[in-house]
């Protein structure tokens, strides 16, 4: 997992220090040469994870029965559609894709202790936001799962209103950028954030700030709080590092807030 660039710019300057005696002022130009290499040094570790995320998403694809290949199939789900036996594959298939008839555009799956398999899907409304599908569309995606899982999988299908996520994020840009340009991006990136990610339920709060950091202008940033309340809980509940989704997705709150600093102020 890669390191965040404080992190990166920490190990550098401890082991500076143990060599080097160095100069204490804000503005010492060793400072921007750590900044630099650890940017550097951070790019290089997200291509690795990203990199070994798509070895070992490629190697669950080709195996019918895994989190992954169930996470595959609630997206190929047709509303209206009947499947059909495919002699080649020895599954259950559609005869053709219906992109108009996938109704679900969010889901996550992973396993409890006692083997039962979770499907939590949500669909989208007409303004983009996250919403429970139908009781017509819950019925039939159940029939659809109970038909294409393996004998004698336990399955437990949820469909419900979408969690709450909060943040307070800073973003320090690179001035040469048009400052509402940059925002744009900030928040068109947290969407997609928001909707692509296939994490079984779970926000990470590190892959969230690396979604950001990975904007065109984006130098460095903070998730200064990050917190979220599913429908059953009383009130927010903060992340630190991970946070399970009651309902296996999440909308962001209206709250939330993101401030946009030149790096040149810092």
């Amino acid at each position: 997992m890669a390191r965040t660039i404080e992190q990166i710019k920490e190990s550098i300057t401890e082991s500076l220090k143990a060599t080097f005696t160095l100069s204490t002022s804000a503005a010492a130009e060793w400072r921007l040469w750590v900044h630099c290499v650890a940017y550097a040094i951070y790019m290089f570790e997200l291509v690795l994870d990203a990199f070994k995320a798509e070895m070992d998403a490629d190697a669950e694809k080709e195996v019918a029965g895994t989190l992954t290949w169930y996470n595959d199939k609630c997206y190929e789900f047709q509303m209206g559609h009947e499947l059909v036996f495919d002699t080649v594959t020895g599954l259950l298939e559609y005869e053709q894709a219906d992109e108009a008839a996938r109704v679900i555009k969010i889901a996550s799956v992973n396993v409890a202790e006692d083997g039962t398999i979770f499907f939590r899907v949500a669909t989208k409304d007409e303004e983009g936001k996250v919403v429970p599908i139908t009781s017509n569309q819950l019925l039939n995606f159940k029939n659809y799962i109970d038909a294409i899982k393996f004998a004698g999988t336990k399955s437990t299908v949820i469909s419900t209103d979408a969690d709450e996520v909060r943040y307070q994020l800073t973003v320090y840009h690179n001035p040469a950028n048009p400052v509402e340009t940059v925002r744009l991006n900030v928040l068109s990136a947290l969407e997609e954030f928001k909707t692509s990610q296939k994490f079984g339920g779970v926000i990470y709060r590190h892959k969230m700030l690396e979604a950001v950091t990975s904007v065109n202008g984006v130098v460095t940033a903070k998730l200064v709080s990050l917190a979220r309340k599913g429908t059953e809980d009383a009130d927010f509940i903060d992340i630190d590092t991970i946070s399970y989704l009651h309902a296996g997705y999440y909308n962001y709150t209206e709250d939330s807030t993101l401030t946009l600093i030149s790096i040149n102020d810092i």
